[in-house]
């Protein structure tokens, strides 16, 4: 049987292995195909060239939105990650000071441009809010970015709240924002409660009242119902004082110097409303609070 070999013939050096021949014919093979590329390339380039193409219209800017959404979101995220490296590999016992500037730095920027993130609210108010009082503010200012964007989230406002009562001694300012979280979705009931508490602390004592009232009208436990009227007798005890003194006011043109000034004129005696609260005078006003809490600031 004769055998018959298609390969191309090509010439070899003498003496040259069988392997040679393998090489140089896939050489030749792909020297063809390389050619027969540059040539297409070159005939589509001229047609492009000759065609002068153009898009008929826009891409919808909702693309490029959705693009930049995710760039954002990105950068977002990587922040909070550097924020949470370079806090990770500080030496204990930094002064807080030496980082909190460009700490707060991360967090603004994470906040600004992933506001959704709610890693980066948790993380700046465990980190920056306890370092001084501007700090805690500008935690607070990075917590308002959440609220806004997250509007039944009640853990944000619960934080910026304790932040203006623990930090601030900001009662007033505190309530309003455990009343706020209080009416969120979920948001625990004890909030109002303390929003209510902290409504007499910063002097709106009326509002307080009210405030218990509805509490103690909603209340099924009882246990609970007998806390809430101990609290309701004292408040509407501190409202009498509160009238006394404006009846002070409108008479005289000032606020007493000391609470004992109303007596006998205005009032028979100042009312006790321990055992939980205590008055708080600081002319033009009254504040009712918790006797630990005054307590623990002498």
């Amino acid at each position: 049987m004769i055998k018959t070999d298609l390969t191309p013939s090509l010439p070899l050096p003498a003496g040259a292995p069988q392997g040679w021949r393998r090489t140089l014919i896939r050489l030749f093979f792909f020297f063809i195909l390389l050619t027969v590329y540059f040539f297409l390339f070159s005939v589509q380039e001229s047609r492009f060239a000759e065609s002068k193409p153009q898009l008929s219209t826009p891409l919808p800017p909702v693309f490029q939105m959705i693009a930049l959404g995710y760039l954002h979101q990105l950068g977002g995220e990587m922040q909070f990650i550097k924020a949470s490296v370079f806090y990770g590999g500080l030496k204990p016992g930094t002064d807080p000071h030496e980082y909190a500037e460009p700490l707060a730095q991360h967090f603004i920027v994470a906040a600004s441009l992933h506001p959704h993130f709610i890693d980066t609210y948790f993380l700046c108010q465990a980190l920056l809010s306890y370092i001084d009082k501007d700090y805690t503010r500008r935690t607070n200012s990075v917590l308002t970015q959440g609220m806004f964007v997250l509007p039944d989230n009640y853990v944000l406002p619960f934080f910026a709240g304790f932040n203006h009562f623990y930090y601030l001694d900001e009662p007033l300012e505190a309530a309003q924002l455990f009343h706020l979280a209080a009416a969120k979705p979920n948001g625990p009931p004890m909030l109002e409660h303390l929003a209510n508490i902290l409504s007499a602390e910063g002097g709106n004592i009326y509002a307080a009242l009210v405030g218990l009232r509805g509490m103690y009208a909603a209340e099924k436990d009882e246990q609970v119902k007998i806390r809430y009227a101990d609290e309701i007798t004292a408040f509407e005890k501190a409202v009498t004082v509160l009238e006394a003194i404006r009846r002070h006011e409108k008479k005289t043109g000032t606020p007493p110097v000391a609470l004992t000034d109303l007596v006998p004129n205005y009032l028979s005696a100042i009312p006790d409303i321990g055992p939980i609260f205590t008055f708080e005078w600081k002319p033009p006003h009254l504040g009712v609070v918790r006797i630990a809490k005054k307590q623990s600031r002498r």
